[in-house]
């Protein structure tokens, strides 16, 4: 037959990568073992689908055939859409005696019925078979070897030997009906008849029986193993399942991530307002000290006395004057000048009191004049014939005698070292 479908069951079970290398050792086709991992594996010639959660592995070549094989039972379903060198691995199997049998080798020639083996095929057909047997009796009506060559791996052809073998089995075998001359025992417990219609010749009736044969192996049903439909099925199924397995664990672990990041926050948030409550501490405590520091920036060794001063920091001068002469005497302790020096460097002079004099020099040498010195706060009391007595501001502690008229710049200059002693 060109179209055919069958089930078989292997001797030894072989791996998946076993069975593939021996269908391909079979049809001259190179494979790298290498591959097995992969889920599907495309060729030329070939394309492999595997699915080793279900032991199964489907093998489709030319585009005309499909094996499926499952390692775990050892089954082979197969599947022949007409093409002429379908038959090579069954012939293969036949030959090396790999397919597993019910006592009967399961071969290319039809099985004849005879006294030493009608027993045991009279126990066959009555109990559940794993292939179709075609039953022809002894009248032959059809060739039963072209049958069985046909029929290779796919039926059992079983031919009486004699009439009397066919007595015997139409009285000890219920499933052997009189005056049948061909029987096709189908696995479901059916069995059909044929016999010859009207002006139908012997290979019409063989090419009936085979034609009858192919509708029903087109039917048959090989369980969910060897279906390629739903094993494809079955694998996107638990895809999609793993993947919402996925999708949920990952869903979970984000949710602890999330959880811990909220923690995290909260921690971080209580930190935030403990930092907070420390910065509004310190700030609070740097007011303090602000006010502290301003308050020593503001202190003074000295307050001023009550006398008026006749120019700006006048007392002030005064008093750096005197540390300066101090700081010269060498009778100071080392201790006590450097503290005088320090105090000395902290509290520069402001310059207005040099400024003053510098005027009242100028005046002086500019004209040898003494009374242009009233508006420096400087009068003269006396004669102009006589020595004159110089007052500052009228203050009598701020006093000193200087000749009336100034000669020439150097007695200017007397008078101002005069002024510049007992006035500044």
């Amino acid at each position: 037959m060109k179209s055919f479908s069958t089930y078989l069951t292997l001797k030894d079970k072989l791996t998946i990568s076993q069975f593939i290398q021996s269908l391909f050792q079979v049809y001259g086709i190179e494979y790298q073992n290498e591959e097995d991992h992969q889920k599907r594996i495309e060729n030329h010639c070939y394309d492999i689908y595997q699915y080793p959660e279900k032991g199964s592995v489907v093998v489709h070549l030319y585009h005309r055939m499909e094996y499926i094989y499952n390692e775990k039972e050892g089954g082979l379903c197969i599947h022949n859409d007409g093409y002429q060198k379908g038959y090579r691995y069954i012939d293969e199997l036949l030959l090396d005696h790999l397919i597993k049998d019910e006592g009967i080798p399961l071969g290319n020639q039809p099985i004849k019925i005879c006294h030493e083996n009608c027993q045991q095929i009279r126990h066959m057909l009555e109990r559940d078979m794993i292939l179709p047997v075609v039953y022809i009796g002894y009248e032959r009506v059809v060739d039963p070897f072209y049958l069985a060559w046909q029929l290779r791996g796919i039926a059992y052809v079983f031919y009486e030997e004699s009439k009397e073998i066919g007595q015997w089995m139409q009285k000890h075998c219920q499933k052997v009906y009189p005056r049948s001359r061909v029987i096709i025992y189908y696995l479901n417990g059916d069995y059909k008849a044929y016999k010859f219609i009207k002006k139908e010749s012997q290979d019409q009736l063989q090419q009936r029986i085979l034609h009858q044969l192919i509708l029903y192996l087109k039917q048959r049903q090989y369980g969910h193993l060897y279906d390629f439909r739903y094993l494809e099925k079955n694998y996107l199924d638990s895809l999609r399942k793993s993947a919402q397995d996925y999708e949920k664990q990952i869903i979970d672990q984000l949710g602890e991530e999330i959880d811990k990041l909220e923690e995290e926050k909260e921690k971080y948030c209580m930190l935030i307002r403990d930092l907070e409550s420390e910065l509004s501490v310190l700030q609070t405590q740097n007011e303090l000290l602000e006010e502290e520091l301003s308050f020593q920036e503001n202190y003074t060794l000295l307050d001023k006395g009550g006398i008026t001063e006749y120019y700006q920091e006048e007392q002030r001068d005064i008093v750096l004057d005197m540390l300066e002469d101090d700081v010269k005497k060498s009778r100071i302790e080392k201790e006590d000048r450097d503290l005088l020096e320090d105090i000395l460097n902290q509290n520069p002079k402001d310059g207005t009191r040099d400024e003053y004099l510098e005027k009242i020099l100028r005046a002086l040498i500019s004209g040898y004049d003494v009374y242009k010195l009233k508006k420096y706060g400087i009068f003269m009391k006396g004669d102009k014939s006589k020595h004159h007595s110089a007052v500052f501001f009228e203050n009598p502690r701020y006093q000193s005698t200087i000749s009336s008229t100034p000669s020439d710049q150097n007695a200017c200059r007397q008078i101002y070292r005069q002024f510049r002693k007992y006035f500044f």
